[in-house]
């Protein structure tokens, strides 16, 4: 009798989404890059390159962090209580430069509204993305052979 291997097993069935959450991921969404501007509008008003300097390298640092540790896929995500309070601390910086621009309400503005959707988000039942799926383990020894 020939040996059969058993199916390689499959990643769960995650649960679809329903419109309200999408909706909702959009306004999540719609914050993050929020952020992103409030953090360039108060780098710029330094003013002159310098400003521009500032506004280029600040919001490259902020994305580069949330890419890391916040983003769905991001494969070393924080989880629970870390990732929540790396969140409202990422949302604060932004919020802060607001408030250094003039406005300080639209700077609680943004971090409250950021956190009560994740919590109406919570509250949906939505745990967020599926874990990000592994890349393939690289074959040694196939491909082309450079030099030859």
């Amino acid at each position: 009798m020939a040996h059969v291997d058993p199916p390689a097993p499959t990643a769960p069935a995650s649960t679809p989404v329903t419109p309200v959450q999408m909706l909702l991921l959009a306004v999540v969404f719609v914050a993050e890059v929020l952020g992103l501007v409030a953090v360039a509008w108060w780098s710029v008003s330094l003013g002159g390159v310098l400003g521009v300097v500032v506004a280029v390298v600040a919001v490259s640092v902020m994305a580069a962090l949330w890419g890391r540790f916040a983003a769905p896929r991001a494969a070393s995500r924080l989880q629970g209580t870390p990732l929540a309070a790396f969140m409202l601390a990422w949302f604060a910086v932004g919020g802060v430069c607001l408030a250094a621009v003039g406005h300080p309400w639209w700077g609680v503005a943004l971090v409250g509204g950021f956190a009560a959707t994740k919590l109406v988000l919570r509250a949906t039942g939505y745990r967020g993305a599926a874990p990000p799926a592994s890349a393939p383990t690289p074959v040694q020894g196939e491909g082309p052979h450079v030099g030859q």
